[in-house]
């Protein structure tokens, strides 16, 4: 497969949010395994969950070289399970401050990938005017004249 511009900015753009969200999965997820109670591993499990799709979405087929919404929208969903997280664990101090915590990874996360879609949309158009002009030594003297 050839590397265009665009594959190489939809690659960048998805690498970042699969990683930032895989990491987080795990950071935050692999506390399932310490806490008792089932409603305080509602979040912990959603966030395994989520990492565990963002990684599978981005190694199946050609979908790393794709300009989707998909990591937005995963990056959504990390935020509403850690809004559930805060609701289920306000009980629980130590549980609530590592939810706060967590809001301020996902709520930042969101916005840039949010404002980078839109960026990478204005750059790909860009590289598309670019390639459709002609170069300057395409041109003749005759078609100065």
């Amino acid at each position: 497969m050839k590397m265009t511009l665009q594959n190489a900015i939809n690659r960048g753009y998805n690498s970042l949010a699969c990683t930032v969200l895989a990491l987080a999965g795990l950071a935050f997820g692999t506390v399932v395994f310490e806490e008792a109670d089932l409603l305080d591993k509602v979040d912990d499990i959603g966030f395994l969950v989520i990492g565990a799709a963002a990684v599978i979405w981005y190694l199946l087929g050609r979908n790393r070289f794709k300009r989707s919404v998909v990591p937005i929208v995963l990056s959504g969903i990390a935020i509403i399970v850690q809004v559930v997280g805060l609701v289920l664990e306000k009980d629980n101090a130590a549980s609530f401050g590592d939810n706060i915590g967590g809001m301020w990874l996902f709520v930042p996360l969101f916005v840039v990938l949010v404002v980078q879609f839109y960026v990478n949309r204005r750059h790909l158009a860009a590289s598309v005017e670019m390639a459709s002009a002609p170069e300057p030594a395409a041109l003749s003297a005759k078609s100065h004249r």
